[in-house]
């Protein structure tokens, strides 16, 4: 038995990665496509072989044979089809961030609850291989109570005409709302802690977006420890990095937030880090994360990344912005 999906926004990531796993997932069907450019539409509808394929997002979601929908337009547009999945009784697996603020994940969250659809975040991460082995090294123990985080993920973004994640009305945010909900989301789910307050700082060095460029967050993880994260918009020498230091041991996970990267570990600092990522079968995320969320579905199970879990990234969000605005320690609203 498989999933019949529909997919609400065929250009950007959708086009370039999602779709042909959407379509390698074994229990999931592409049976409608939607884009407000006709042209993406034709070209994913006759590439893939898809059904359906129309410039209304209410078009696909009336259809009968679609079960589930995947959105991957811009931030801006997550609540308004959200909520119109939600009426129209489709379950839904959204790109993150989910919504522009907490609040408004939290009204799309409600809505899809009262409706009793599935609603998870598209955290692709959280399916990669090398942050599944790192969680299970940390629960087994091998690198003993961890003491402090580091996660970093930047790039240079140079301005541009309409690019909507550069325009605080259309994406909430900089680089903080768009690469660092991810790295968020990959701390919590390989060590298990919370973030409870943060202290950030944010602004423009380079470019005059009205959203950041830069920004740095310091965070009191649920047991004490540390979390610092950097993600910018002006740099391109930042290695994308993760690194979870214990009291036993320390995990250095690198250019893993695509399907690729390297995992090693340490039990000694004057000791060259362990490679421990080669026999790692590196499963494609896109796919186990579409085959994830079919197989709840489809067996009446919990998802694998609820949509509370990118509520929690942005609620972070939310307060690292209130640091920055008010110079103060800022706690994370639960």
């Amino acid at each position: 038995m498989k999933l019949r999906w529909g997919v609400i926004g065929c250009g950007g990531i959708a086009k370039r990665t999602s779709l042909p796993r959407l379509v390698a997932a074994e229990n999931a069907e592409l049976v409608a496509v939607q884009d407000i450019n006709p042209a993406a539409v034709e070209d994913i509808r006759t590439t893939f072989g898809v059904k359906h394929g129309t410039t209304s997002a209410e078009e696909l979601l009336a259809l009968p044979d679609v079960d589930a929908v995947y959105i991957a337009t811009p931030l801006f547009c997550h609540r308004e089809q959200v909520l119109l999945a939600a009426k129209y009784k489709k379950h839904v697996l959204c790109e993150k961030p989910l919504g522009l603020c907490g609040d408004e994940v939290a009204e799309m969250i409600a809505a899809c609850r009262e409706a009793g659809v599935a609603f998870g975040a598209a955290f692709m991460a959280r399916f990669h291989d090398l942050h599944v082995k790192a969680k299970e090294l940390v629960e087994a123990g091998e690198l003993g109570e961890i003491v402090s985080v580091k996660a970093q993920w930047s790039f240079d973004y140079p301005k541009g005409d309409n690019i909507w994640r550069q325009k605080k009305e259309l994406g909430g945010g900089g680089a903080f709302m768009d690469v660092g909900t991810h790295c968020l989301d990959i701390v919590r789910f390989i060590t298990g802690l919370e973030v409870t307050e943060v202290m950030a700082l944010c602004g423009n060095q380079f470019y005059d977006y009205t959203v950041e460029d830069h920004g740095q967050m310091l965070g009191r993880l649920s047991n004490g420890a540390t979390l610092y994260l950097s993600n910018n918009y002006n740099v391109s020498t930042e290695p994308q990095r993760v690194e979870i230091c214990g009291r036993k041991a320390a995990l250095f996970i690198q250019d893993s937030m695509v399907q690729d990267g390297t995992l090693s570990i340490t039990y000694n600092k004057r000791s060259a880090p362990e490679d421990i990522s080669t026999p790692l079968p590196r499963t494609n995320a896109y796919t186990a994360e579409f085959e994830g969320f079919s197989r709840a579905v489809l067996n009446g199970e919990a998802l694998p990344v609820p949509a509370e879990e990118g509520l929690i990234a942005q609620r972070i969000i939310d307060a690292a912005y209130e640091s920055d605005r008010t110079g103060h320690r800022t706690p994370v609203k639960q």
